[in-house]
């Protein structure tokens, strides 16, 4: 069903050769050249540029690229929304930031999945609640969770959904971290941010002044891969509470509490107000029940 230029424009961009995309697709050179030629005339800009070596992309031709890529695959995912449809399926998207998708949301969608048989639930993982807002509002997802405000539009609904800590936590090999620590002296040691979750770097920023001025020896992008490094005892790290239960409960973490200072993501719900594609009853039922799911 994509359109015919979407087709051919992505395989000439794929092989670099008209040619060859002539062969792959079954169209004749002199029409797939006209059609480029065309596409080129339409959009008043050079596409491709052209050698005895094959073609390649031009500034425009790469910004091309990237939106016939996304429309291709806004497609697929219409096509797989009729096809749930006609099965009688509920299909609905989640976006979330990482350590919210990864260690929360999971047991969310299985409560959800044994109330609503029919449901399919694709989550996403996000950068931060701005991006997460973009999508939202443009269709690409039904609902998500943030923690950090953004600037709503017109058609965003949100609702808080529930309160988690964020901890500073370390490892409990050789007993080296104290159990209580005054905020001036977290400079001494080495600390580790996720840099796939932008808002718990503002969440920890909003509440302790100078954190520019901290030794952040890690910045990495695994979750998993920070709780590795404290269990052996690298570094200290901020992170929610949920996503450290399981380490807690085998002692292979502990908590570590700031003196006068406590820091909490408030978790919204956010939707769009003017279409849920039939699945208010399930909105309405996640927002009721979420805080049960994730304790």
């Amino acid at each position: 069903m994509t359109n015919e230029i979407f087709r051919i424009f992505l395989k000439v961009a794929e092989y670099g050769s008209i040619s060859k995309a002539s062969e792959s697709l079954y169209i004749s050179q002199p029409a797939l050249s006209q059609k480029l030629k065309n596409l080129e005339e339409e959009l008043d800009c050079e596409l491709f540029i052209r050698s005895n070596k094959g073609i390649e992309l031009t500034e425009y031709g790469k910004i091309v690229r990237q939106y016939f890529l996304a429309s291709e695959e806004i497609i697929e995912e219409m096509k797989k929304e009729i096809e749930s449809r006609k099965n009688n399926i509920l299909n609905i998207r989640i976006a979330a930031t990482p350590t919210i998708c990864n260690y929360s949301l999971p047991c969310v969608v299985y409560h959800l999945k044994q109330h609503y048989p029919n449901l399919q639930v694709e989550l996403y993982s996000r950068n931060d609640s701005s991006v997460i807002g973009h999508e939202i509002i443009n269709g690409r997802c039904d609902i998500g969770f943030i923690s950090e405000s953004i600037e709503y539009s017109k058609v965003l609904e949100s609702k808080e959904v529930y309160r988690e800590k964020i901890v500073l936590v370390g490892g409990t090999v050789d007993d080296k971290y104290p159990d209580f620590i005054d905020v001036k002296d977290l400079k001494r040691y080495d600390l580790m941010k996720i840099s796939t979750d932008e808002d718990i770097t503002k969440i920890i920023s909003k509440n302790i002044d100078g954190v520019e001025n901290l030794k952040f020896t890690y910045n990495l992008e695994s979750i998993d891969a920070i709780k590795s490094c404290i269990i052996n005892g690298y570094g200290l790290a901020f992170l929610p509470y949920s996503v450290i239960k399981k380490e807690l409960y085998h002692k292979e973490v502990k908590i570590i509490n700031i003196e006068n200072i406590e820091m909490f993501q408030n978790v919204c719900l956010i939707k769009r107000n003017d279409n849920t594609a039939g699945l208010e009853k399930v909105i309405q039922y996640t927002r009721r029940h979420i805080s049960e799911f994730i304790c």
